[in-house]
Parts: C-alpha cells; sequence; structure tokens
C-alpha cells in the first residue's frame, strides 16, 4: 500500500470513530461502518503518528459504544422489573360482538 492508499485509508477510519463519537447519546452503536481490511504493506514511517492518533479516537470510539450499550442493558433491565398491569391468565380483549 503506498502512501497515499494509507492515508485514504487512515482518513476513513478517522471519519468512522468520528461518526461514532459525535452520535447522540444512546445510539453510538447504531453507526454504519463499513468492514475494512489490514493493509498488506507496512505503514510508512511518516504516517506514524497519524495512525496513533486515529489508534486513540478509535479507542475513544469504542469505550464510547461500550457504554451505550451498557446504558441500553442497564435500561432493559430496569423495564423488566417493572410490574405487569395484568396477570398472565386473564383476557387481554373482551369480546362485545358475541
Amino acid at each position: 500500500m503506498n502512501l497515499d492508499e494509507w492515508t485514504t485509508m487512515l482518513d476513513r477510519l478517522e471519519q468512522d470513530a468520528g461518526r461514532v463519537l459525535a452520535a447522540a447519546p444512546g445510539t453510538a452503536a447504531d453507526a454504519d461502518l463499513a468492514p475494512w481490511s489490514p493493509p498488506a504493506t507496512p505503514l510508512p514511517v511518516e504516517l506514524a503518528d497519524r495512525a496513533r492518533h486515529v489508534v486513540e479516537l478509535q479507542r475513544s470510539a469504542m469505550e464510547r459504544t461500550r457504554a451505550d450499550l451498557e446504558g441500553l442493558r442497564q435500561h432493559l433491565g430496569a423495564v423488566s422489573r417493572i410490574p405487569s398491569t395484568r396477570r398472565p391468565e386473564e383476557p387481554a380483549y373482551l369480546d362485545v360482538d358475541g
């Protein structure tokens, strides 16, 4: 992979992480991210600092996604503990037509 290809890939990874970090609370996991393949050639030395920056952004994005998912799990757990307003054995509908 040449310098331009690496730069394009780093741009894309940076944008993906930015979308996750900019997502509304509770929606980070909904970001539509396309899969990517690791490069076959070594990272050019002149892009090492940029790659480190992108890795840190990705770590932040992963943490944000984990936090959103944990918040969702807690919310669903709380909702599941709300008692039902009717017993399951009671009919849910009244047949008024006969």
